[in-house]
């Protein structure tokens, strides 16, 4: 449920670098229609209207009042932008069609509860030379902001609808505008909330895609939820003595993981890639100390007893298994879900989402408090969802898509806000349900990866493979793509390696991630540090004893 957070600074530097170091792809005769709204206000459906119709041949392009993915997109080649909505059924979606095109599709996830048309996440679709499209999920709204669904329609958008209906018509749109040309392969890339709503659209319509790259899914909505409500009432009252209610304690857990269980997978690399071993061999009572001289970093004892609660599966009073707990190396990330409350917040929500869906989603109303949450919110959560709204994306049997596409289905082991541990349970059901699944499905877990992207600055594990949102976390930021310093192809991007094996056969069974250093103090260079073969579940990369580790060819999948 990540949110896509650039901050403005690296907008401005990658606006920057772009015009001093790059320019506009060159113009190119088009392959189309004429880029005109009156062209696109002849082909639409009744219901249906065109807000807007931009020639880009600049290579920038930015959707003004978009509160969910402000940020300007660059890097792109010359290009048809389009803005779609449906005034019927409340939802917009925005479509990149580039001048020069090759029959592909590639629709992109949402994030968290974003609303918005994630023009971002659509820049790389064009730079692949594919057509892209995205859905706002029928709402506008910015980070934490949980206000809008007050009504069905709003909560059936975001959980599907939206993102379904706008890839219907958008092929559509997209077919009539290349003359008729056919759509020979539908890509789908999403993160978090967008793995969620891929993994929800192949279980709906099995046809909808050839490939889909689905990272760490938030697929358990109905479980989800409540799970990040209980962490929060673990951690108040805020000044109580077994809340976590200070960053620094994070860090301090997070470096006696590494100093305990780093080296359980045979190497000293800074990285946890054995958080199971680690799970088993940790000792919680080395970040004991004495509080009253160091309360940054030492840990009380009610303090560690929250830590080991947070580790452990969230089980209810009677026994109902509701989802699993977080991962030793996630540590550095515990913050996303708690955070200190603001004091200065009127609704009094003590952790990040807290409260907020029950108030809205469950319609408990705004007085409703997280001090007042118990088992039974479990049980209501899931059957709102189950008769309601269906976001949740629980089906393991894949039934026809098994015969048509290919999935890809990607991990961090560091990632606290959905622990990895829980990928791995739709993995492991899906298995149950249908067999093996080499054939069309495979999973790949990161070490050393956070939420989506990123990893620890003390840990510097490689984590870039071509996945939603993670070219735009690295120099040329906005304007960027697949994976820097020529890494862009089928061995180190996911979402190539997934187009050779749906188009050409070629099964993946490794992709080999990459993590760089900048070389100076404006963040804009880049050299490569370390790359390692990211291996199909359940196999893991074992260095060879000899070469280099920080070189990928060091290592193999065993």
């Amino acid at each position: 449920m990540v949110t896509l957070m650039i901050p403005a600074i690296w907008a401005w530097i990658s606006f920057l670098a772009y015009h001093v170091c790059g320019a506009p792809h060159a113009k190119l005769p088009r392959q189309s229609a004429e880029c005109t709204l009156d062209y696109f206000k002849g082909i639409v459906p009744d219901g249906i209207s065109v807000e807007r119709v931009q020639d880009v041949t600049t290579g920038s392009f930015v959707e003004n009042g978009n509160r969910g993915y402000p940020s300007i997109v660059l890097g792109l080649p010359s290009l048809c932008a389009v803005i779609i909505n449906n005034e019927t059924a409340s939802y917009r979606f925005g479509l990149f069609l580039p001048d020069t095109w090759n029959s592909r599709l590639l629709v992109v996830g949402s994030y968290s509860f974003l609303g918005g048309i994630n023009w971002l996440d659509m820049g790389p679709g064009a730079q692949y030379g594919m057509a892209s499209l995205s859905t706002d999920t029928g709402h506008n709204s910015g980070q934490g902001d949980l206000t809008w669904p007050t009504s069905q329609q709003t909560r059936v958008n975001w959980a599907y609808q939206a993102m379904e209906g706008s890839i219907i018509l958008g092929k559509s749109l997209i077919q009539d505008f290349y003359n008729d040309r056919p759509i020979a392969y539908s890509y789908y890339s999403g993160c978090s909330t967008g793995g969620r709503q891929g993994l929800k659209q192949i279980q709906r319509k099995p046809d909808i895609f050839d490939g889909a790259l689905i990272g760490a899914p938030a697929w358990d909505t109905k479980n989800l939820m409540p799970w990040v409500s209980k962490l929060a009432t673990w951690n108040i009252p805020e000044n109580a003595k077994s809340s976590l209610n200070d960053t620094n304690l994070f860090s301090r857990l997070q470096a006696e993981v590494l100093s305990q269980c780093d080296a359980l997978d045979g190497v000293q690399d800074n990285i946890v890639s054995s958080p199971s071993a680690c799970r088993e061999q940790f000792d919680l009572s080395a970040i004991r100390c004495d509080v009253a001289t160091n309360k940054t970093a030492c840990w009380t004892a009610a303090q560690i007893e929250t830590a080991k609660k947070m580790y452990s599966d969230y089980i209810t009073e009677n026994g109902q298994f509701v989802y699993k707990g977080l991962d030793y190396s996630s540590e550095a990330e515990w913050a996303t879900f708690l955070f200190p409350a603001d004091p200065n917040d009127p609704n009094n929500v003590r952790r990040n989402f807290d409260a907020q869906y029950e108030r809205t989603f469950m319609d408990y109303g705004p007085n409703w408090q997280i001090t007042s949450y118990n088992d039974t919110v479990v049980d209501d959560s899931r059957a709102r969802d189950e008769n309601s709204v269906q976001a949740t994306a629980d089906q393991y049997d894949l039934g026809s898509f098994r015969n048509r596409g290919k999935i890809i289905l990607y991990g961090g082991m560091a990632d606290a806000t959905v622990p990895l541990e829980h990928t791995t349970l739709y993995y492991n059901r899906t298995v149950e349900v249908m067999g093996n699944i080499d054939d069309f499905f495979r999973y790949f877990q990161i070490p050393g990866m956070s939420h989506c992207w990123g990893t620890p600055g003390n840990v510097k594990a490689p984590w870039m493979m071509g996945g939603a949102g993670q070219a735009k976390q690295r120099p040329p930021y906005n304007a960027g793509y697949s994976v820097p310093l020529g890494n862009n192809d089928k061995k180190h991007d996911a979402l190539l390696a997934l187009m050779d094996w749906v188009e050409n056969g070629n099964a993946v069974s490794q992709i080999v991630a990459s993590e760089f250093n900048f070389t100076d103090a404006t963040l804009q260079n880049l050299v490569l540090y370390r790359q390692r073969p990211i291996c199909m579940f359940p196999q893991s990369a074992k260095w060879d004893g000899q070469g280099p580790q920080n070189d990928g060819s060091s290592w193999q999948c065993m």
